[in-house]
């Protein structure tokens, strides 16, 4: 009876660790898939918004068509930021934007955003000339600063206005697509050129082990997160660092992504179902 039991252990044991070393070899595997080399037109991505788990808004980004825009094609890509009742309180603030990015080169052309604060309006449309490397600018309207970063006006007198554009610069929505077009490997560092507020800032990036995300109502996904951090960030929202989390397949669908403002903690859960 006592070897019966000894040799049940030891089978236990062996079986075991052949479970765990082939969970290991399986985690090995899990790899970043090269990305599309395109972006689907009709894609849509409705992202929930919550503070501290409160909900807050919308944000919805959708590839809507090609247009042409001095003579070259580009996606047309729009994003909207919709606060809910209750975040209305406290600020009843509304963005829509649109990209126009080169379906060649994936260059940004265009870009348009329109704020509402209340029942104010104010826009602004930026034209990218690369022969130039210039930004032309146009606004209108005029609303009030929302300031969620204390160190703002000590990042404006740092870094200077100027309406040259780097060597592969995007807007702050086509930079969203071009993350996810990019060739990454784990733990190599990456970066993005941003040009808002007429000036030009550096993204870096890392992106880290791809692992198995559990999505409520959707499933399990293998996803990887990518780490960003900027002064443009600290700029806008106060702080440097922000979280992408993306599916490991070619699609690279952004599934969330979480911050911290100046307000307090903020993260965006998709809600369109991932097939």
């Amino acid at each position: 009876m006592k070897n019966t039991v000894i040799a049940m252990v030891v089978i236990f044991s062996l079986s075991t660790a052949v479970s765990a070393q082939n969970f290991s070899n399986q985690k090995e595997k899990f790899t970043i898939a090269n990305p599309e080399n395109s972006l689907r037109a009709g894609e849509t991505l409705h992202y929930r918004l919550e503070c501290l788990g409160i909900p807050m808004g919308n944000i919805i980004l959708k590839v809507e068509d090609i247009k042409k825009i001095n003579g070259r094609d580009c996606y047309h890509i729009t994003g909207r930021a919709v606060p809910n009742r209750l975040f209305c309180k406290l600020y009843d603030v509304e963005y829509t934007v649109h990209t126009y990015i080169d379906t060649n080169t994936f260059q940004t052309l265009r870009f348009e955003k329109t704020r509402r604060l209340r029942d104010k309006f104010d826009s602004v449309e930026i034209d990218f000339d690369w022969e130039k490397k210039e930004a032309k600018y146009k606004t209108q309207g005029s609303t009030a600063t929302i300031t969620l970063s204390g160190v703002r006006d000590k990042i404006e007198s740092d870094t200077p206005s100027t309406l040259k554009i780097m060597s592969g610069v995007q807007d702050l929505l086509s930079s969203f697509y071009c993350l996810r077009l990019m060739q990454l490997e784990v733990g190599k560092n990456y970066s993005i050129n941003i040009y808002y507020a007429r000036r030009n800032w550096k993204l870096d990036l890392k992106a880290e082990k791809p692992f198995l995300k559990d999505i409520r109502h959707k499933g399990s996904f293998l996803v990887f997160g990518v780490f960003i951090n900027s002064k443009l960030s600290e700029y806008i929202l106060g702080r440097r660092n922000i979280f992408v989390c993306l599916t490991a397949d070619s699609r690279r669908i952004p599934v969330g992504f979480r911050f911290n403002t100046g307000i307090g903690p903020i993260e965006g859960k998709i809600r369109d179902p991932l097939d």
